[in-house]
């Protein structure tokens, strides 16, 4: 061999020698990388733990259901970090909307060991080159939302896959799916199928076709940009790559692609409440009030996504906002109104106005306002407590000096001997006035509280005066009404409800509410039985002297009349109308209030006027809708109290109503 041959062989054996030494390094480079990446995947897999599903459930801030009575649904109420309603089970969800998901997340989840590699290469090439993509599979989703751990690491990738693998090997595939139905964001502060299936549809998840599907399913992605109602362009685009990858996956036919279509969705929001009245958003504060006394926190509702059924009635509550809104239609700006209406014998709230169309507006429904003459059964109440009955006379002229004040009567003068009866019907207040002095003011006060009426009597601890037969000490229409359905369930209290039992996720009852009773007017149930029949037969003649006789001829009480304006029988501080039936109690009133809430005459409301153009009409149209389907029903039976027959030779108005009541003698 030459020279030459030896200075070329030289250099290229160096290069060979360098060679295999590069190859030796690489290789046991790559070998201890391997070993470091598997034994750090071990350690990882014996230290980390997969996020429990039912754990993250239970941390979950979801939505609080309110129902109607009928469970239909009413409103909810969303926590501030959106709303999570959680499935118990795929069935709860339709082949549709699982079969959508997997096309557009991961279609072959169901055979992969919870991470895919070929996905891990396109995600690191993106991290590489700071460009969109990834190759995450459901499961490695369903790890980075339990965690919340985002960021865009090795790191954080590497943890993701452990689990994703230690949970696909731990856990049954449907339950990671269901983790992840569960668990995904789909826009609209929606999280979970199930509330995202109401945001977007209206629906229950169970109930979603396939087109409606590819919308959810391909929200997930982008949730904002996805929304059709927010990029309509972006979304149809995203809609029609699930739909293709679900006819590519076999999912659905060709003929059933054909027939798929970008579906419409309800506008943004709408089902969070933000197309709720006025009355609705006040219902909503009451119920939550009314849960915390009970010990059932907001907090403690939104963490396990209970369901309100109160006891609202749903056409009651559109017949309360239809014919509150006939009354103020076309009237004074600064007219409040409410209307109350609380079934007798149980206390269950069936509608409630609360005057202001607006949502967070003020609550005239539990303001307390001057009653006027829806005050005066109570002061009959007082008077039959202590023996004193509907037959007994007292001064009902006007004007009428008592003990050192002036009184006027605000409808028409009664006699000097007027009875309860005759003062009832007549509206005569300087007869109740003298039936105060008589009793003693605080016995009437003691009558209103029995039945429960919260009267506010001041905050500086004065003595009740002979005001309180007129009406004058403030009383809310809540509580007016509950005075009154006292009267209609025989003398019974209870304490007025918005709910009726809460659910918890999964539709099984955690409590239920029944308010228990009890005697109002005395410590015996007959006697108390008796005092609210006898005053309940005062205001059955006090409609004849109204127009406000309910369809079918049935039995009726009712009240009508105002509350007088700094003492003016010409002006009304408040309007008011409350009766009854034996199904239901209804209370009526109508004030106004300036720019900064100082009261103000009400427009249209002077004596004559109050019960014939305002809240009557108002009661009147409410009461015929609400017992339209309901039976006639007579009062119960009472013993008369004290002196019941009245007078020989009084007078008595004329009856001018369609139901006729029997004379005295009869009954």
């Amino acid at each position: 061999m030459s020279d030459d041959a030896t200075t070329v062989l030289v250099p290229a054996a160096r290069r060979r020698r360098r060679l295999r030494r590069a190859l030796r390094a690489s290789v046991f480079t790559a070998t201890a990388l391997l070993l470091g990446a598997v034994g750090a995947f071990a350690v990882g897999y014996a230290v980390w733990e997969v996020p429990d599903p039912r754990a993250v459930a239970t941390g979950t801030q979801q939505s609080i259901v309110l129902q109607y009575a009928d469970g239909t649904e009413m409103t909810r109420i969303v926590p501030g970090t959106g709303n999570r309603t959680m499935i118990g089970s795929l069935h709860e969800v339709s082949p549709a909307m699982r079969q959508a998901t997997l096309a557009a997340e991961d279609a072959s989840f169901y055979s992969n060991g919870g991470f895919d590699v070929l996905g891990i290469v396109r995600a690191a090439y993106a991290q590489l080159t700071d460009s969109p993509g990834g190759g995450s599979t459901l499961t490695q989703q369903y790890i980075k939302l339990a965690t919340g751990e985002d960021e865009h690491t090795y790191t954080r990738k590497f943890k993701e896959i452990v689990l994703s693998a230690k949970m696909t090997n731990e856990q049954p595939k449907d339950e990671i799916f269901k983790a992840y139905l569960n668990t995904a964001y789909y826009g609209r502060g929606a999280w979970g199928v199930h509330a995202a299936s109401n945001a977007y549809f209206g629906k229950l998840p169970r109930d979603l076709d396939a087109s409606e599907a590819a919308v959810l399913a391909g929200a997930v992605q982008k949730p904002t940009e996805n929304d059709p109602r927010v990029n309509a362009a972006q979304a149809a685009k995203r809609w029609e790559y699930v739909a293709d990858q679900m006819l590519a996956n076999h999912m659905i036919t060709g003929e059933q692609r054909r027939r798929m279509a970008v579906p419409p969705t309800r506008e943004r929001f709408a089902w969070r409440g933000e197309e709720m009245s006025g009355p609705l958003f006040h219902i909503r504060e009451r119920v939550l009030e009314e849960l915390e006394r009970d010990g059932l926190t907001a907090r403690d509702m939104h963490r396990d996504g209970n369901t309100v059924v109160t006891n609202i009635d749903r056409d009651a509550q559109r017949a309360a906002e239809e014919a509150v809104a006939a009354m103020t239609e076309g009237r004074s700006q600064n007219l409040r109104s409410a209307l109350v209406s609380i079934e007798p014998g149980t206390g269950a709230i069936r509608a409630y106005h609360s005057g202001d169309r607006e949502i967070g507006g003020f609550d005239w429904a539990r303001a307390a306002q001057p009653p006027g003459a829806a005050m005066q059964p109570f002061v009959v109440a007082a008077g039959l407590m202590r023996g004193h009955g509907l037959a007994e006379t007292y001064d009902g002229t006007s004007p009428h000096e008592i003990m050192g004040a002036t009184y006027r009567n605000s409808g028409v003068d009664c006699s000097r001997t007027c009875t309860a009866r005759m003062a009832m019907a007549e509206a005569s207040e300087t007869a109740f006035v003298n039936m105060a002095a008589k009793f003693g003011p605080a016995a009437v006060l003691d009558a209103a509280q029995r039945a429960g009426m919260r009267v506010d009597t001041g905050d500086d601890g004065r003595r009740v005066g002979l005001g309180i037969a007129t009406g004058d000490y403030p009383v809310s229409t809540v509580d007016v009404a509950r005075g009154y359905a006292t009267l209609a369930a025989g003398g019974a209290d209870h304490e007025p409800r918005f709910v009726r039992r809460v659910l918890d996720r999964t539709g099984n009852e955690v409590r239920s509410f029944e308010p228990e009773p009890r005697t109002a007017f005395g410590d015996d149930p007959e006697m108390s039985r008796d005092v609210s029949g006898n005053v309940t037969e005062s205001l059955s003649w006090s409609a004849w002297g109204t127009n406000w006789a309910l369809d079918g001829k049935r039995p009726v009480a009712v009240k009508s009349g105002i509350a007088q304006f700094g003492g003016s029988p010409d002006e009304a501080v408040t309007a008011w109308t409350a009766g009854y039936t034996p199904q239901i109690a209804t209370a009526v009133s109508l004030s106004a209030s300036d720019e900064r809430g100082r009261p103000q005459p009400v427009v249209d409301a002077t004596s004559s006027q109050a019960g014939d153009v305002l809240t009557g009409p108002t009661w009147q149209r409410f009461m015929n809708a609400y017992l339209a389907d309901e039976p006639v029903e007579p009062f119960p039976d009472f013993g008369p109290v004290g002196r019941y027959a009245e007078p020989s030779g009084v007078p008595f108005p004329p009856v001018t109503t369609s139901v006729p009541l029997p004379p005295l003698a009869d009954r």
